[in-house]
């Protein structure tokens, strides 16, 4: 088959094609290797087209390692790879978090006299970043504007948003401030990577001041940008500030989407404005998105503080019947709306049914807590037991509910033997239990040795 497309005299360009194609069908990549064997026998030598192809084929296929070799193996034929047959395998080693490996692989790179281009570093600086190795990135940077290849809105935008997620937005600022006096033009990246951080660091005002100057740049915010100011002014509880930036974003024709809504949702009911959030959940659907189980769980949650409880549990029920599914967090709200309000049989109802995603010690422990208020020692103290029975290991708060729960009641040989047990478990009595065992040694209904229990 090979004669048919290689002369021993010139590579052929139908050999060219088949061992392109073969290198892009993922699936026959060792085939193109094995072809490439085979015309370096016949003393031909793959053009570097052929070879950049095949690495390019074997690296889609994360087989790295075979493209070093084969690289390696080419040179000893005399061949002298170039940026872009390294290109691929930089790109693989970055993105699957390997990126002190494909820093050594451009130490190589430059010991052999190959002149990596601005995207290679770039793209090594972005690993570093995500890597949270920011001093080796920043390094890299200083050492390449050293060497006179002047870093990419890429390379700023990644260095830019690495000092940001370390929480160094001072830094980010400055670097900002440089990239446009080398006339490199910041992108939508830039500048949602900082108005983040500002944000993040309760610093409103320079968020805006980002903002603005993205307008002036030209620059259209996005989806990304427009929520995170919206949630930036929910923070700070400026909510028709956030409505209005709503309404904007709207009006300049960016849609806004579930995270949207939600953000400002949230504001609504940590402000405890959750008829406002409730108007927006409505005008939501009329938009025609679907609320996610974020959304009801924010307005359940608001409802429940807010003493509708009635609300919060037709909300459940139409999130339920519209098919967005409680989680964990959802439940926990509602159990301790239901627990609040005593309403302890649809509580202990609802941890039934949580039975298939594993309730957690938390919401036992509400549970717990509930029944404790209620007078419902028994039922609490069944519910502990089955804890155990489920695998699911109580936590000091759990016992120290229990604990002030039996002192109120009287029953002192109960609560000695829930802090015997705790104490055999490494947890100690919390400042309330403590508190309630020093007042009732002051009233005489304990004695001294109860509190050396305690110790």
């Amino acid at each position: 088959m090979i004669s048919c497309y290689i002369s021993a005299s010139k590579w052929n360009c139908k050999g060219l094609l088949m061992i392109s194609t073969l290198s892009i069908l993922q699936s026959i990549a060792s085939a193109a290797v094995e072809l490439v064997d085979r015309i370096v026998e016949m003393k031909v030598i793959p053009n570097l087209i052929t070879l950049n192809t095949i690495v390019n084929g074997l690296c889609l296929q994360d087989r790295v390692s075979e493209a070093m070799t084969l690289i390696d193996r080419m040179m000893d034929k005399g061949y002298q790879p170039d940026q872009f047959t390294y290109g691929p395998i930089l790109n693989k080693m970055c993105k699957s978090g390997n990126t002190a490996l494909a820093l050594d692989l451009l130490r190589k790179m430059e010991h052999r006299k190959i002149k990596p281009h601005v995207v290679t570093y770039s793209l090594i600086i972005d690993g570093l970043c995500k890597d949270g190795s920011l001093e080796d990135a920043f390094t890299l940077f200083n050492e390449i504007e050293t060497k006179g290849i002047k870093g990419n809105v890429i390379t700023y935008t990644s260095l830019i948003g690495g000092f940001c997620n370390a929480g160094r937005w001072d830094d980010g600022a400055q670097l900002l401030r440089y990239m446009i006096t080398r006339e490199i033009t910041p992108n939508i990246f830039t500048f949602n990577a900082l108005i983040d951080s500002f944000l993040k660091e309760g610093k409103l005002t320079e968020a805006n001041e980002l903002y603005n100057e993205m307008i002036k740049r030209g620059i259209d915010p996005n989806i990304i940008t427009y929520s995170t100011l919206i949630y930036g002014l929910c923070n700070e509880k400026r909510l028709d500030e956030a409505k209005q930036m709503l309404d904007l974003m709207v009006s300049k024709g960016c849609d806004p989407n579930i995270v949207t809504f939600n953000i400002l949702i949230n504001g609504y009911c940590k402000a405890k404005l959750v008829d406002e959030g409730m108007r927006l959940f409505r005008k939501m659907s009329l938009r025609g998105l679907v609320a996610d189980t974020v959304t009801y769980s924010t307005l359940i949650q608001g409802f429940c503080q807010s003493g509708k409880l009635n609300v919060a549990k037709e909300l459940f029920q139409e999130m339920v019947s519209e098919g967005a599914h409680p989680d964990i967090v959802t439940y926990k709200i509602l159990l301790d709306g239901l627990c609040d309000k005593g309403e302890l049989e649809m509580a202990l109802d609802i941890l039934d049914k949580m039975r298939k995603m594993k309730p957690n010690v938390i919401t036992h422990n509400i549970m717990i807590g509930g029944l404790c208020k209620k007078g419902s020692l028994s039922k609490a103290d069944m519910l502990f037991r089955k804890m155990g029975e489920d695998g699911i290991a109580p936590d000091d708060c759990t016992y120290n509910i229990l604990i002030r729960a039996h002192l109120r009641g009287g029953e002192l040989t109960t609560s000695a033997e829930l802090i015997e047990e705790m104490k055999s478990c490494g947890f100690s009595a919390d400042a309330s239990t403590v508190k309630m065992v020093m007042d009732m040694l002051s009233s005489r209904e304990l004695d001294k040795s109860f509190l050396n229990m305690l110790s």
